[in-house]
């Protein structure tokens, strides 16, 4: 194991080892979601500047596509949006901070033996997330483990030998009683999620069962896998008891022939060239078949023949299925006529014929962010951001979408002259918007369009403004003596999200 893994993976066994034993939280000392997701992300920012990370697009988007289908069944409300990174190391090793954060060593993907053996690991980790079991420590335990694990994650680059004998001797103490409860908690919420996904929940402990054959003795070389997953032999008895115990329907196996291309593509991660630019080149296509169809139909599009546009981009994919920039264009229409679906559907194939467009991925990003997915969403704008010139304006947008997407650009928001806080105003007078930004945004100079819809359909009265260096930010808009009295609905948009929407009743002017 590199040194800088081996330190992070002890760090948070040292976390462990030094929880009390088990019970009750009280609720004045345990960590918050808010405090949960705002650390996790710092701690995570020094791991990705600091840890050994495989970027490839093609391996991410496929480990993302599984740990999403797992994070979906849960049910409920989702606090964290599930991150899932590799960590390029062939060690058998799997953790989490929480926060929605979840790594595996790329040893975990080249070695299952199929889909379910993976979908396990994620299932196991993800359950350690949705219980909160790093934050939710006896006695405000969460909050400092979570500091500990931040300051000491900015040095695992350097993994200060000292710091790792450190975290060995607190791994020879660590407290089993309340690891494994924690453990069999994750197990058994995990065997339920890869029950509900439509995976074989004993994926999970034939993957136990192939960290046991490769290392039937403990001690020197032991994977760290084992250490912040211990008893093994006694889990994978218990899972099976489990599953019989709930009647979990048999042949759930699943099968997924793109594991073994995700294996090969790994293996071929050690002999790219130095220097070089992925394990794929860029898509090869004909040019000449394609530019005379996308001349045209840009010309049909902006006369607005947009039928003859589709027809003529159809035209362009049929000739030339490998150009990229012909599913781009189709995607464009549809997203201009409101069919996100659709759009996403032509943005994907230009993804998967050219993963490493950076534009197409910060395209997909904010797609997927309109439609809700916030995973998805993330993972495409990281693609972007990763991909984008360092310090250029474009880096710098996606990595602002990445933010808007884990922290709400306004904290509060209130009319400032509600009679009594009764949404209802009379026309002639004066209504005051008023909001309170993120702490993440204060001083950003967001520039901010509020539309004024009013009842029937007509055309809104839109207002711009510019937040200035305090957070509060604020707008006021009188309806004259023609405003159309009823139901108005106020849009307040930052760039192409909407950041509050909210309704008020106009009325007749008071005698």
């Amino acid at each position: 194991m590199r040194p800088a893994v081996a330190a992070l993976a002890l760090i948070l066994l040292a976390s462990w080892a030094l929880e009390p034993a088990e019970a009750a939280p009280k609720p004045s000392t345990v960590i918050t979601v808010e405090q949960e997701i705002e650390m996790t992300a710092e701690i995570h920012e020094r791991i990705r500047n600091s840890a050994p990370l495989v970027n490839d697009p093609v391996v991410l988007s496929f480990l993302y596509e599984i740990g999403d289908e797992i994070a979906d069944v849960i049910g409920g409300p989702q606090p964290f949006i599930f991150r899932f990174f590799v960590i390029d190391d062939d060690e058998l090793n799997a953790f989490t901070i929480g926060g929605g954060y979840v790594y595996l060593n790329r040893g975990v993907i080249a070695q299952a033996g199929d889909i379910n053996e993976l979908a396990g690991v994620l299932a196991h980790e993800i359950a350690h997330v949705r219980q909160r079991h790093i934050a939710r420590r006896r006695e405000g335990g969460g909050l400092t483990t979570l500091a500990t694990l931040a300051s000491m994650a900015a040095v695992i680059a350097g993994a200060d030998p000292a710091v790792m004998v450190l975290a060995q001797g607190l791994n020879q103490s660590l407290q089993i009683q309340h690891t494994r409860r924690n453990e069999s908690e994750a197990d058994r919420e995990g065997l339920g999620y890869l029950v509900k996904a439509g995976y074989d929940p004993l994926g999970m402990t034939r993957f136990f069962q192939r960290i046991l054959a490769a290392h039937p003795h403990a001690g020197e070389g032991i994977p760290s896998y084992l250490f912040t997953h211990p008893a093994l032999e006694e889990r994978v008895a218990q899972a099976k008891v489990e599953l019989r115990r709930t009647d979990a329907p048999r042949r759930l196996n699943r099968a997924d022939e793109r594991l073994l291309e995700i294996q090969e593509r790994l293996a071929q991660l050690d002999a790219r060239p130095a220097g070089g630019s992925g394990l794929r080149a860029r898509v090869q296509f004909d040019r000449s078949r394609t530019d005379p169809l996308l001349e045209a139909a840009g010309s049909a599009a902006r006369n607005g023949e947009i039928g003859r546009a589709h027809a003529l981009l159809e035209q362009a994919q049929e000739a030339e299925p490998n150009d990229p920039r012909v599913a781009l264009r189709r995607a464009d229409l549809a997203e201009r006529a409101g069919e996100l679906e659709t759009a996403r559907d032509h943005l994907t194939r230009a993804w998967e014929l050219d993963p490493r467009v950076p534009l197409t991925q910060y395209r997909l990003g904010r797609l997927h962010r309109k439609l809700g997915n916030r995973s998805r969403a993330v993972f495409f704008l990281e693609q972007a951001a990763a991909n984008y010139r360092p310090g250029s304006r474009l880096r710098a947008r996606a990595e602002f979408e990445i933010q808007r997407i884990e922290f709400p650009i306004l904290d509060k928001v209130w009319w400032g002259n509600a009679p009594d806080g009764a949404e209802s105003f009379v026309r002639g007078e004066p209504i005051h918007w008023q909001a309170e930004l993120g702490s993440r945004y204060e001083g950003r100079g967001l520039t901010f369009h509020l539309e004024w819809h009013p009842p029937g359909g007509s055309p809104p009265h839109v207002q711009r403004i510019q937040a200035g260096r305090s957070r509060k930010v604020s707008a006021e808009f009188v309806p004259g003596a023609g405003a159309a009295l009823g139901r108005w609905t106020l849009r307040v948009r930052v760039g192409d999200g909407v950041v509050d929407e909210r309704e008020f009743w106009l009325g007749q002017a008071r005698p």
